[in-house]
């Protein structure tokens, strides 16, 4: 689902929690998400209020939270940080900003001593394979989920916050930023996503997907 079918969409808040793999592995170059790396809603719940408690010093509390995404996810923050300045939209960077730096925090505040770091290898990965994703379902003529459907199905109520952050967007601002921006900031956010999503240990301290998913 792109930004401008958000844009022409009020109702984009979609659950996917009772949604399996099997579904749609077909035709998939994403890996599956383990569960032990899924962001519960507790830890939504927990961000938004911290959000809301800020007030006007919410701004500062973004400082925070960029000075920590800078120190634990380094190659990732230079990335994001690329990607929202290549948004040439005043609106879209400030959304870019607030974005990739909470949906950081929601990762932390799930995981706060399971998120290891995303090296340039891991963050490459999670950028090919979106893009190998988008095109396999771009050739295919049957395929009725995109890419973000796809990762809905295992981190919906990331997908929720993100979504749901860019709908208030377009409607405080009357649909006036800039799609092309918000659709490069859009699968920044995905990327970010699915780099988090597989830079989760187990319980066990295990890194990655089983083997039996890489055969």
């Amino acid at each position: 689902m792109s930004p401008g079918t958000l844009a022409a969409n009020s109702t984009c808040t979609r659950r996917f929690s009772s949604y399996r793999w099997p579904l749609f592995l077909r035709k998939a170059a994403l890996r599956p998400v383990p569960e032990h790396a899924t962001v519960s809603e507790y830890a939504v719940d927990a961000l938004e209020v911290e959000l809301e408690a800020c007030g006007e010093d919410l701004q500062e509390a973004l400082d925070v939270g960029y000075r920590g995404l800078d120190r634990d996810q380094p190659s990732l923050a230079d990335w994001l940080s690329e990607q929202v300045t290549l948004c040439h939209d005043e609106m879209v960077q400030s959304l870019g900003y607030f974005l990739v730096i909470t949906v950081f925090m929601l990762f932390r505040e799930a995981f706060p001593r399971r998120l290891t770091e995303v090296d340039e290898d891991a963050l490459s990965m999670a950028r090919n394979t979106l893009e190998v994703d988008e095109e396999l379902r771009a050739h295919d003529p049957h395929e009725v989920l995109e890419s973000d459907d796809v990762i809905g199905l295992t981190q919906p109520l990331v997908l929720d916050f993100i979504q749901h952050h860019i709908q208030e967007a377009l409607e405080q601002t009357e649909g006036e930023l800039d799609i092309e921006a918000l659709d490069r900031l859009y699968r920044a956010l995905l990327v970010e996503v699915i780099a988090l999503s597989h830079a989760v240990a187990s319980p066990s301290g295990v890194v990655g997907p089983p083997p039996d998913v890489l055969a």
